[in-house]
């Protein structure tokens, strides 16, 4: 496989991040030996896609500036054995919320009533 097989996109528009500093790319890799680092300079972000998905191999945008351990805990969280449990913390995330706007539709009736 030649280095830019994996996407199918115009490669002008990504940077290949084989190396850094903080080894992401080597420790991405132990995670999933399929996922690959490239920079997107259009949308001006990090993006980690797997060579092993069989039609896009984008996996996900990395939600920080830079490559740390954050993107390492990030790749390990949203591993698809852990969709159970994002499920439920969106979930319970959803029912908070859903608790706090009822608590303030009801004070926002009471003032207007009084």
């Amino acid at each position: 496989m030649k280095k830019y097989d994996f996407l199918d996109k115009n490669v002008k528009d990504f940077l290949f991040i084989e190396n850094d500093n903080l080894f992401v790319c080597q420790r991405l890799q132990e995670i999933d030996e399929s996922y690959r680092v490239v920079f997107n300079l259009k949308k001006n972000q990090y993006e980690v896609h797997s060579i092993d998905q069989p039609y896009d191999t984008y996996s996900f945008a990395v939600p920080f500036s830079v490559l740390d351990e954050r993107t390492v805990s990030y790749a390990l969280k949203t591993r698809r054995e852990n969709m159970d449990k994002i499920i439920k913390e969106i979930d319970f995330y959803n029912e908070k919320l859903y608790n706090q706007m009822i608590k303030q539709n009801v004070n926002q009736i009471k003032e207007a009533l009084c």
